[in-house]
């Protein structure tokens, strides 16, 4: 499939792109590529999905984890008594009007 100039124009109006006319030959004959190398892939995989191997995840390293253990916290008087809190929770300013 083969993309043309005007096709890229239009894109590159609708994403708000500017090109200039060296980079929009380069962009064009890229994107070319790129579409081509995906219509390969398309081709030989279309119909024929027994040449595809199964790939399987290797999930070892999840084992590998340390198991969650719940400890106690420190008491909320603790933690707050450096901070400014109202209600035991931090205050923070607001950001958003």
């Amino acid at each position: 499939m083969a993309i043309s100039e005007e096709e890229i124009k239009w894109l590159a109006r609708l994403s708000k792109l500017d090109f200039e006319e060296g980079e929009l030959e380069s962009f064009t004959r890229g994107l070319d590529e790129i579409i081509g190398f995906a219509d390969r892939i398309n081709s030989d995989v279309a119909g024929d999905t027994q040449s595809i191997r199964e790939v399987e995840g290797e999930c070892d390293a999840l084992s590998a984890l340390r198991p969650d253990v719940v400890t106690p916290s420190s008491p909320n008087e603790e933690i707050t008594s450096n901070a400014v809190s109202e209600r035991g929770c931090f205050s923070v300013r607001r950001v958003v009007k």
